[in-house]
């Protein structure tokens, strides 16, 4: 996958001014087309893992919440594992993402990461996704654990999940937040696919890199605006 010239010499122009820096990249609709949290939670609907005690979709639920308010609907996703042992979780996020990842990564941001890495970059996610799931996709497109960050619950003694937040709420502003929590500034590059859940990342990044269809995007207009490089997803 051929990247463009203008995007690769500042790929490697930020290498040398900023060496060991985060290159952040969201997930859902950036390293993989879809979004593997709404499958993720589909799954666990499907086995019987995640109710309502009403009955209730608990699908639907989320879908309105996000309607609602996209940064407490995606927290909301990973609040529906409370009462769930993470460990249990982490294994069916792995079953899940074995099959699932491969046939939906985006060639040209697997390009990216190889061009950043190759530059002296560190690869990082920073999703909206249950933390889970995203440790459990990400390394499945070059991005190990240790360099993951998503939506996570606090733990009971026991290693249970509550539904209460740990650390900030990965979307929109609270990206760069997770990103300053962890040590991982300054943000070398920044490549995500929402104008409402990445565009502070971007805005914070020396390069910034719009992940967008050929149809065009919201996101894609920001990016013309702006000068920033897009790739299409």
């Amino acid at each position: 996958m051929l990247l463009p010239a203008k995007l690769v010499a500042a790929v490697r122009e930020a290498g040398r001014a900023l060496p060991g820096a985060a290159a952040a990249f969201d997930a859902d609709g950036t390293l993989w087309r879809e979004d593997v949290g709404e499958a993720f939670l589909k799954h666990l609907v499907s086995i019987g893992w995640v109710r309502l005690a009403d009955g209730s979709d608990p699908y639907e639920l989320y879908e309105r919440k996000v309607a609602q308010d996209r940064r407490a609907g995606f927290a909301f996703c990973a609040q529906l594992h409370a009462g769930l042992k993470r460990a249990a979780v982490e294994e069916e996020a792995r079953k899940l993402a074995a099959t699932w990842v491969a046939p939906r990564l985006i060639e040209s941001t697997q390009a990216l990461i190889s061009l950043c890495r190759q530059s002296g970059l560190v690869p990082t996610v920073v999703s909206a996704s249950p933390i889970e799931i995203v440790h459990a996709a990400s390394p499945l497109a070059g991005i190990p654990i240790v360099r993951c960050l998503g939506m996570t619950v606090a733990l009971d003694a026991s290693g249970t999940c509550t539904a209460e937040m740990d650390g900030p709420i990965t979307y929109a502003d609270g990206k760069v937040d997770a990103l300053a929590e962890a040590s991982w500034l300054p943000i070398a590059l920044g490549c995500g696919d929402s104008i409402y859940g990445d565009l502070a990342m971007l805005r914070a990044a020396r390069v910034a890199v719009g992940v967008t269809p050929a149809k065009g995007s919201l996101l894609a207009t920001e990016c013309d605006s702006r000068g920033w490089q897009v790739l299409t997803g």
